[in-house]
């Protein structure tokens, strides 16, 4: 697997180190040409029309990170006052480079075709490359990063490590970091589903696996132990850049800006990790390329002198080739848009480059962003940038096709939703299923009324993992609906992991042999419909085990306590003949608001497709 060979259009403005102002010469890649040097103006240096003490670099963090808190008049007014300054100083700055005869001339021979041009900006200088290049502006045919593709790389960093031959060639393995250690947080999934449905919907040659738990000494272990495997680390969760110092616990400190990302703890609190000790901690186990949808990860301040302050740029000097990171903080909404674009040009096209220009295209096409006007404008295209040192090509991944799809673990009849409008919402329940896999307690009771959607709930928690990477055998599924006695349990269980003779053995020897392997190896078994084991008195349901047929299942889940194997229970009953020690409750309302509205599209979009057919026929 090799680097991608820069292609003849690609031109670099390259930063003269020292200079004030600061100046930069352009080199045409294929023979090495260049230009004069020539000042450009700083963007620090620019104002904004009605902001007589502020900056145009000030003011876009405000259009981009506040605006949309209260877009209204004159705010309104106030944001086109920005979005002209910074047309201007991109129009201003791309005469400053190709105005003269030579330059045009180079700019001419590479703009044959514009959508094919490399360009990339070179600096060491953070404050430099902190600069909106994206905003560089033609002003005959717009601006170059909607049609260009357009990269930032620092200057004296050392060239990667060569890629090892073991790194897979048939498919793209990315690992996925979701981090939401916040009360009012975002929705757990809210872009890891969309990614993994994607892959799943256009059968993309990639696969996915969930960092479990999303903790920063997990994902070194993590990728310790899974060498020279992924293509891509992928963080989604919250990134700042801020002033204040933060001590670890493990000697790093740092005063002054720096950039932090957010992990959790192994108790779901927030971990803020610096970026010194992100590109210290990651050497030993770099991945080619990481994705940063995390805040402000590419940002750096007017006043640091340190480009590894950032976090975008720690990476790189961990070893990393490629890295997508944002510069301000982006929303959500908007992510939405940049992502799914992002990958699906990705695996197509197998360049970073060409996936963060179509990226941008779609969020320049879509820009609608949600406010508290419902949806409003926002010129956020400019945000996701990428910081390059040696490019991956990823053509490998387009000449596999479609048949590099991870092996499904569930059976055929768990693969499909037993709703028939899909597994929607449930995002916060899924997290909380997630945070108990991790606890000692040997089951999880998701308890609620009839209908409120436990059995659907448990086989959309066992998809997600199994899209995810988070089940290492097919599971068990019973319906205690149907079962008479606990020894069928037992049995079938037994026979699926310790062969045909298991039923023929002592019941106590049963018990601890089953618990034995079910406790060193991760299984997930559903207990669905439970309170049909012990009845629900005063209703219809009776019970269908006796006293004691209740008592071994009680007694396998203490064996199974601190285990690897977690069984997942649904009941109509709080089932309080098991003891706290033996089951976590999760307790399942309706859908939230936004899932219901969700839920309720889905099913009219399915009464529409049933009307179309009759009025066909």
């Amino acid at each position: 697997m090799a680097a991608n060979a820069l292609p003849n259009q690609t031109l670099t403005i390259k930063h003269i180190p020292g200079s004030d102002p600061p100046s930069f010469m352009l080199i045409r890649q294929h023979d090495g040409k260049t230009s004069q040097s020539v000042p450009v103006v700083s963007p620090i240096s620019v104002p904004v029309e009605g902001r007589p003490n502020s900056n145009l670099l000030r003011e876009l963090q405000w259009y981009l990170e506040t605006f949309l808190d209260y877009p209204f008049p004159p705010e309104t007014e106030h944001a086109e006052r920005i979005l002209e300054a910074l047309r201007n100083w991109g129009e201003r700055a791309f005469r400053a480079l190709f105005d003269d005869r030579f330059t045009e001339r180079m700019l001419d021979d590479a703009t044959r075709d514009y959508s094919k041009v490399y360009l990339r900006i070179s600096s060491d200088d953070p404050r430099v490359l902190a600069w909106p290049w994206e905003a560089l502006c033609d002003p005959e045919l717009g601006y170059l990063a909607q049609t260009c593709q357009l990269v930032r790389q620092l200057n004296t960093l050392r060239n990667p490590q060569p890629l090892p031959e073991s790194l897979p060639k048939d498919r793209v393995n990315i690992l996925l970091v979701v981090a939401r250690p916040y009360e009012q947080d975002l929705r757990f999934r809210t872009l890891a589903r969309p990614l993994v449905e994607l892959i799943e919907r256009e059968r993309l040659p990639a696969s996915v696996d969930l960092l479990r738990p999303p903790t920063f000494e997990q994902l070194r272990k993590h990728l310790r132990e899974h060498p020279s495997y992924y293509h891509i680390l992928h963080f989604d969760g919250h990134g700042v850049y801020s002033t204040d110092a933060l001590d670890s616990g493990d000697g790093y400190s740092l005063q002054g800006s720096e950039g932090k990302l957010v992990f959790e703890t192994g108790d779901g609190e927030p971990d803020l990790i610096p970026a010194e000790k992100l590109s210290t901690l990651l050497k030993e186990c770099a991945v080619p390329v990481a994705v940063l949808n995390a805040c402000q990860s590419a940002m750096t301040s007017n006043d640091s002198s340190d480009p590894f302050a950032s976090v975008a740029m720690a990476l790189l000097r961990s070893g990393m080739r490629e890295v997508v990171a944002m510069a301000y903080s982006l929303y959500m909404s908007g992510a939405q848009q940049f992502l799914p674009e992002f990958y699906r040009s990705l695996f197509h096209e197998g360049s970073m480059a060409v996936a963060v220009k179509a990226g941008r295209q779609q969020m320049w096409q879509h820009d609608k962003r949600v406010c508290v006007r419902g949806e409003f404008p926002l010129q956020d295209w400019l945000l996701p940038v990428l910081y390059q040192q040696d490019p991956l090509n990823f053509s490998f991944a387009k000449e596999a096709g479609k048949s590099a799809s991870r092996e499904c673990k569930l059976p055929e009849e768990l693969r499909y939703d037993k709703d028939p409008h899909g597994f929607i919402g449930r995002d916060s329940a899924i997290l909380e299923l997630e945070r108990a896999m991790r606890r000692a307690t040997p089951s999880i009771l998701i308890h609620g009324l009839g209908g409120i959607g436990k059995t659907t709930l448990a086989q959309g928690f066992l998809q997600w993992l199994a899209k995810t990477g988070g089940l290492e055998y097919p599971p068990f599924w019973f319906s205690f609906q149907e079962i008479r006695s606990a020894e069928f349990v037992l049995n079938r269980m037994g026979e699926g992991l310790l062969g045909g003779h298991f039923p023929t053995l002592p019941m106590e020897q049963k018990v601890g042999s089953l618990a034995h392997t079910l406790r060193e190896n991760g299984f997930v078994i559903i207990w669905d419909n439970f309170e049909s084991a012990a009845g629900i008195a005063g209703t219809a349901v009776e019970a269908n085990l006796s006293e004691s047929d209740r008592k071994l299942l009680a007694e396998l889940l203490d064996q199974l306590r601190g285990g690897k194997t977690k069984v997942i229970v649904t009941s109509r009953s709080k089932e309080e003949w098991l003891s706290p020690q033996q089951r976590f409750v999760l307790r399942l309302g309706g859908l939230d608001r936004e899932e219901r509205w969700e839920y309720c599209n889905a099913v009219i979009r399915g009464w529409a497709r049933q009307l179309t057919g009759m009025i066909k026929i």
